[in-house]
């Protein structure tokens, strides 16, 4: 059986990252940005580190902040509507697996509308187009949501989380920077730094490894 990873087209990783997000919004001619993240990170100004930049390049954004810590139907469903409101051609992820597993389905629904009830999205979802652009900057280093084809939505009524997967949800960009992570309470960098280790060992060792994956999973062991 054939392995296959999906990547991102560009990743940005180091200190100062971050500086590469106007530029590159603007060599795709985009004119307004959705930034999707969470309200504890505009309280503790560190969503502003990005906004700071949009402004300074002179692009227009609007912010949109109602994402639980695991985002339910209809956190992406007035996301959605967020979006067509803004009229943005873009969205900037900003936060842990929350605020990127939201903007992944708001960038899925609004260039594939017939998945606009969120269910449907459950499992592998036949969507036919790539969601809007992004550009996903992580907070945190637990959950990958930055580089990874899968994301997770709860369902409130029914009292369950349903897992989406859909190669056309990875973000086009990741901008890993660790001045956003240090930005984070020094508990919550330490447990998601774990959760890091703890998936590059589960991924080194299933049965499911391949050279590649094994080759990723045995540097951030390394890392951490």
């Amino acid at each position: 059986m054939a392995n296959r990873i999906v990547l991102n087209n560009i990743s940005y990783h180091g200190k100062g990252a971050i500086e590469n997000i106007v530029p590159e919004l603007k060599a795709r001619g985009k004119k307004k940005v959705f930034v999707c993240t969470d309200s504890s990170l505009i309280k503790f100004g560190v969503a502003q580190k990005v906004t700071e930049l949009l402004d300074k390049g002179g692009m227009a954004y609007e912010i949109y902040s109602d994402i639980k810590p695991n985002p339910t139907i209809e956190n992406v469903q007035n996301g959605v509507a967020a979006f067509k409101k803004a009229q943005a051609d873009s969205i900037v992820a900003i936060g842990g697996g929350s605020a990127m597993d939201t903007a992944k389905a708001v960038g899925i629904i609004i260039n594939n509308p017939e998945f606009a009830d969120v269910r449907s999205l459950e499992g592998v979802a036949p969507t036919k187009t790539h969601a809007v652009f992004t550009i996903a900057v992580p907070t945190t280093a637990g959950t990958a949501a930055e580089v990874t084809i899968n994301y997770v939505i709860t369902d409130v009524e029914k009292k369950r989380k349903f897992v989406c997967v859909d190669t056309n949800d990875i973000p086009e960009i990741a901008v890993v920077d660790p001045d956003m992570m240090s930005s984070m309470p020094k508990g919550l960098t330490a447990s998601t730094g774990m959760d890091a280790l703890t998936h590059a060992i589960e991924g080194y060792i299933t049965k499911g490894a391949c050279a590649i994956s094994d080759m990723f999973c045995s540097t951030l062991k390394q890392l951490n």
